[in-house]
């Protein structure tokens, strides 16, 4: 076996088994570090804002975290199985020419959070250099560009430094915050809302299903024979603690901080931190770096199975791979440039919508792979217009549609609110009835039900010569 060349030679094709490496425990690290970022600090702090007290938000975090967490675990699973990333297994559901539609949302999702995450990496690093945040966010771009491009070893290396670094200084804000002179009165309230309870742990499974077109990406190069428990395991125990620690630390903040969180929350997380506020930047920059890159990575593999849909072209190769990541990031580092402070609010509230969409992807997929085909598929075929998935999959439009409609009433956004949604009081509900009818429907009419059991068909082990 050839020793692995600085810079990932592979983007959209399938890794054969000579290539594959690792251990599923780096799948943790990776996870950890994506989770505790700082916009899922604040978003622990939304679960304040709905009205719900420190106390309640704790158990609605959690309760969320697992909920969604188990089912992006299951994502997981189907890298080492399929050797390819996340999204280009939609043509297995959706058709060679149908799996466009969740690749063109994906890549909506991946720009725009690249996009805000570049906003908050960038006031991150201005406070730590003492720049202005605009020239932060284009240093951010830069990093998350070039460790994109370096790609899949190199970010479950940065992973890991940045996980240790982020679990230490979030659990030290933790108590910082626990032990200021307002927190016990806070802490201890007791008051209890139904309504945003359950709306909080809707806000939090749908964190976690934020990161279902990303999940696959990141376990494709580990051996086929990976035990498949140990990757659920160690992607639900990285998202479930990353998300949770950092949610938790963003309602307290929250509830101690009140406008002085609100106003300027990496700020207010450095003050936090005293005399070890630096260091709280730098886990900052750290964690909403390993976020970035994630999505530059993810969002180059969306573009390039796009484009070679509709050139009929296979593969990407290392020149293409590279511009594709430079020209995501310069996309995102555009829109965090030109973004408003208002702006960035009604944008970050239509990528939010925009997962009511996903859901009904996630749960099609998911159902394909584990009820439907069992995990036998003709790895080949995803690369052929001609191939035995076909072009468009009518079952699959059918069930992600209705999964999409039938959310409707039940939607509670910034954008929409429906009118089931309104008469429980705001509790959201909404992403469990698209995951239950778009799996339901594909699992009743997919026509592959007739034919599972058959072999799983891969590529030849022969390495690509790049």
């Amino acid at each position: 076996m050839t020793m692995p060349r600085q810079i990932e030679q592979r983007s959209i094709d399938y890794i054969p088994e000579s290539e594959r490496h690792g251990n599923p425990r780096s799948l943790f690290f990776v996870w950890f570090a994506a989770n505790t970022s700082i916009t899922a600090v604040v978003t622990g702090a939304l679960f304040v804002i709905l009205g719900n007290s420190a106390l309640w938000a704790i158990p609605a975090i959690i309760i969320g975290n697992i909920l969604g967490g188990f089912v992006t675990s299951l994502h997981s699973a189907q890298g080492p199985k399929l050797g390819v990333p996340q999204m280009i297994q939609s043509r297995a559901q959706f058709g060679y020419y149908g799996a466009i539609l969740p690749l063109v949302l994906a890549l909506m999702i991946y720009l725009g959070f690249y996009a805000t995450g570049l906003v908050l990496g960038g006031q991150a690093i201005g406070d730590l250099f003492h720049v202005s945040t605009q020239f932060g966010a284009a240093i951010f771009a830069l990093l998350s560009t070039a460790l994109a491009i370096f790609g899949y070893r190199y970010i479950h290396r940065f992973s890991k430094f940045a996980a240790v670094l982020s679990g230490v200084v979030f659990i030290v804000l933790l108590l910082s915050a626990l032990t200021t002179p307002d927190a016990s009165q806070l802490i201890r309230g007791t008051d209890f809302a139904m309504a945003p309870f359950v709306l909080g742990i809707s806000l939090a499974a749908s964190w976690q299903l934020t990161f279902g077109p990303y999940i696959a990406d990141y376990s494709r190069y580990l051996p086929r024979a990976t035990s498949q428990k140990a990757i659920m395991g160690w992607t639900f125990a990285g998202s479930v603690l990353g998300g949770s620690l950092a949610m938790i630390v963003g309602a307290v903040a929250a509830a101690v901080g009140g406008p002085s969180f609100s106003g300027n929350q990496v700020g207010y997380l450095a003050t936090l931190g005293g005399q070890l506020g630096w260091l709280v930047l730098l886990a900052v920059i750290c964690g909403k770096l390993t976020g970035d890159t994630l999505s530059a990575y993810g969002g180059f593999m969306s573009m390039a199975t796009i484009v070679t849909s509709l050139t009929n072209r296979p593969l990407v190769g290392l020149r293409a791979r590279t511009i594709y990541i430079v020209l995501i990031s310069a996309a995102a580092l555009a829109i965090a440039l030109a973004a408003s402070d208002n702006f960035l609010s009604s944008f970050t509230n239509f990528l939010l919508f925009l997962l009511y969409f996903m859901t009904p992807w996630s749960a099609i997929n998911l159902v394909d792979f584990y009820l439907v085909r069992r995990e036998k598929y003709n790895v080949e075929a995803l690369f052929r217009a001609d191939g035995e998935y076909g072009r468009v999959n009518a079952v699959a439009f059918i069930a992600y549609f209705a999964g999409v409609l039938i959310q409707v009433p039940f939607m509670n956004s910034p954008l929409y609110v429906g009118p089931i949604a309104n008469w429980l009081g705001g509790a959201e509900v909404a992403w469990i009835i698209g995951l239950l009818v778009s799996g339901a429907i594909y699992w009743a009419f997919a026509p592959a039900r007739l034919a599972r059991g058959g072999p799983a068909l891969l590529p030849s082990d022969k390495a690509r010569a790049s």
